[in-house]
C-alpha cells in the first residue's frame, strides 16, 4: 500500500512466546522460520489497517492480535518486537531516546526500544527517515545500518531500517514487502536499498525472494511465516500460482494485489449465491497489516444482508450478533480458478465496549463485527479476515502469488524448499488464463474507535420479514438479520 492508517494505541497484553524452530545457519540456504508472539493490541477488535534454497519460519498469531516478530538490533543484541507487515518493506524501530518512549508510563517497554549509541556494529546511512499516517501518527529520525538478528541466532549483517527519533507510536514494523514500497523510493524518490528479504538472499539464507504464510485460524495461538520455502502439510490440494497485478505505468510490481474474479456465500446445504457476474475483476492486496477485509460496496451490500450483518456507515464496521458462529455457512473466494473457502465462523469477530467488556445488545445478546467491510471507493484490501483461511506464497522474484486452503491447527511439518528461476514454488500449478486488472484507488483508511454501549437495542422481533429475491442462508439465520437490521442504536466515537 502507498499510504497507511495507523493503529490506535492501546496497552499491549503479552500472551506467550512461542517456540522458535530454527538451528543455527550453516552455510547453505535452506527453509528457515522465526518465532513470533501472540499480543493483544487491537483491544476493540474494530477494523484496522497498516499501510504503509531454504527456509526461515516464524510463528504467528490470529485476527484480533497483532502479529510480532521476536528479534534484536545491533551489538549487543537489543531486543525488539516488530509488527509483521506484507503491505509495507520497510523495517523501523522505536528509539529509546524518543520523547514518547522515555514518559513515565514507559509505553515502548513491551515492543522494546532501540538505542544506537549502545551498539558497537551501528553505522548511520541518511537522517530523512520519516514515515506518516492518514491518522496522523508518524516517525521520523535517521536511517541506520547494524546486525539484525533473529530469535534463534541468525544474523543479518548490515540491514538497513529507520530509528523514530521522533515518534507517535510505539509500534515497530518489519516490513517484508517489494523494495519499490520502500518509504525512501516512495516518498523521497530515491532509489530502493536492499530490505530484509533482498538480504536474506545475498547472504545466502534462501535461495529466491519468496516467503509462505500461514496465519492458522481465529481462535489459535501459533502460525507460521516460512522464509525460502513451503510447509505442504498446512494446506489441502495444489497451490495456485497467479501473476501479481501491477499499477497503470508499472513495469515492476510494487505490492501483492492479484484480481479477484468471483464471490459466492454458500449456505450450510451448500445452495449458493453468486455475488458477482461473469465479467468481474477487481484488484485486491494482500495486507497482514489489515485485521478486516474491504471488498466493493456492489459485494459487501448484498453480503451483509443476507448473512444477517448491519453496516454502520458513518464509522465504516458492520455489526451482526455472535450467534452466527453457529451457522455453517461460507464465502467462497475466486481467483481465475483459484478458490479459497472462509468460513462464516472466521468473520464474526468479537466487539467491546468503552470499559472494555464484550459487546451486548439491551436484550444481553452477545454482539460482534462482521469481518467483511466496504472498501468505499478506496482499494480493495483481503486482510487477515481472509488471509487466516489462505495457504500464501508470496513469490518476489517471479512477481507471483501462490495460493491454496489452508488446514488449521496443523501440528506436523513437511517443508519444501523454494528453488530459483522460473514454477520455483514446490507443488504448485499455473493458474489457465489468469486474469490481471490494474490497481486502482489508494488504500488510505481513517480508523476511528467505535465503542458499542448498552442502549443498541434488539427488539423482539421484526413486524414483517421482506421477500428476497436470493436465497436466504436459513430461517432462523434470517430473522436475526432482520432483528439487527431493525433495531435502534447509539454509538459512541472514541478518537
Amino acid at each position: 500500500m502507498r499510504f497507511t492508517a495507523f493503529f490506535c494505541v492501546a496497552l499491549a497484553l503479552a500472551d506467550g512466546a512461542l517456540a522458535v524452530s530454527l538451528s543455527s545457519p550453516t552455510g547453505l540456504t535452506r527453509p528457515r522460520s522465526f518465532g513470533f508472539e501472540k499480543v493483544r493490541r487491537n483491544m476493540d477488535n474494530i477494523p484496522k489497517l497498516r499501510k504503509r534454497a531454504d527456509t526461515v519460519t516464524q510463528h504467528l498469531d490470529n485476527m484480533d492480535f497483532l502479529y510480532y516478530a521476536n528479534v534484536s538490533i545491533g551489538t549487543p543484541p537489543q531486543k525488539l518486537r516488530l509488527h509483521l507487515d506484507t503491505g509495507s518493506s520497510d523495517i523501523w524501530v522505536e528509539s529509546a531516546t524518543s520523547s514518547l518512549c522515555m514518559q513515565s508510563s514507559d509505553p515502548c517497554q513491551l515492543t522494546g526500544t532501540f538505542d544506537f549509541r549502545e551498539s558497537s556494529s551501528y553505522s548511520q546511512v541518511a537522517t530523512d527517515f520519516s514515515i506518516s499516517y492518514v491518522d496522523g501518527e508518524y516517525a521520523q529520525g535517521d536511517y541506520g545500518k547494524d546486525v539484525f538478528t533473529f530469535a534463534d541466532g541468525t544474523n543479518i549483517e548490515g540491514l538497513q531500517f529507520g530509528i523514530g527519533l521522533n515518534s507517535s507510536s510505539t509500534e515497530g514494523i518489519m516490513g517484508i514487502g517489494f523494495d519499490l514500497n520502500e518509504v525512501q523510493v516512495q516518498r523521497l524518490n530515491k532509489d530502493p536499498y536492499r530490505n530484509l528479504v533482498d538480504m536474506m538472499v545475498d547472504q545466502k539464507f534462501i535461495k529466491s525472494r519468496a516467503y509462505s504464510l500461514w496465519l492458522n485460524d481465529l481462535d489459535a495461538a501459533t502460525g507460521e511465516i516460512l522464509f525460502g520455502g513451503v510447509d505442504t502439510a498446512k494446506f489441502r490440494g495444489n497451490l495456485i500460482t497467479l501473476p501479481i497485478d501491477k499499477r497503470a505505468g508499472e513495469t515492476h510490481a510494487s505490492e501483492f494485489a492479484i484480481t479477484l474474479t468471483a464471490l459466492t456465500l454458500i449456505n450450510e446445504n451448500g445452495a449458493e449465491m453468486a455475488l458477482t457476474d461473469d465479467s468481474f475483476a477487481v484488484a485486491v492486496l494482500l495486507d497482514t497489516g489489515s485485521t478486516y477485509t474491504y471488498l466493493p460496496t456492489e459485494i459487501v451490500d448484498p453480503l451483509t444482508k443476507e448473512v444477517g450483518a448491519q453496516s454502520i456507515e458513518n464509522l465504516g464496521v458492520s455489526i451482526i450478533p455472535c450467534e452466527a458462529r453457529s451457522y455453517n455457512g461460507t464465502v467462497l473466494y475466486g481467483f481465475s480458478g483459484a478458490n479459497i473457502s472462509v468460513a462464516l465462523r472466521e468473520l464474526i469477530v468479537d466487539a467491546f465496549d468503552n470499559d472494555g467488556n464484550p459487546a451486548i445488545f439491551t436484550d444481553g445478546t452477545p454482539l460482534c463485527y462482521f469481518g467483511i467491510l466496504d472498501a468505499a471507493g478506496g482499494s480493495s484490501v483481503l486482510g487477515d479476515t481472509f488471509l487466516r483461511s489462505a495457504y500464501v506464497v508470496y513469490d518476489l522474484d517471479n512477481e507471483e502469488i501462490s495460493l491454496a486452503n489452508t488446514l488449521f491447527n496443523v501440528t506436523e511439518s513437511k517443508v519444501l524448499e523454494i528453488g530459483t528461476g522460473k514454477n520455483s514454488v514446490p507443488d504448485a500449478t499455473g493458474a489457465l488464463s489468469a486474469v490481471t486488472v490494474a490497481p486502482s484507488g489508494d488504500s488510505t483508511r481513517i480508523n476511528t474507535t467505535p465503542y458499542v454501549t448498552g442502549y443498541m437495542t434488539r427488539p423482539p422481533g421484526p413486524t414483517s420479514i421482506p421477500q428476497s429475491t436470493a436465497p436466504t442462508l436459513s430461517p432462523p439465520f434470517f430473522l436475526s438479520a432482520l432483528a439487527v437490521i431493525y433495531f435502534s442504536w447509539v454509538i459512541c466515537i472514541v478518537l
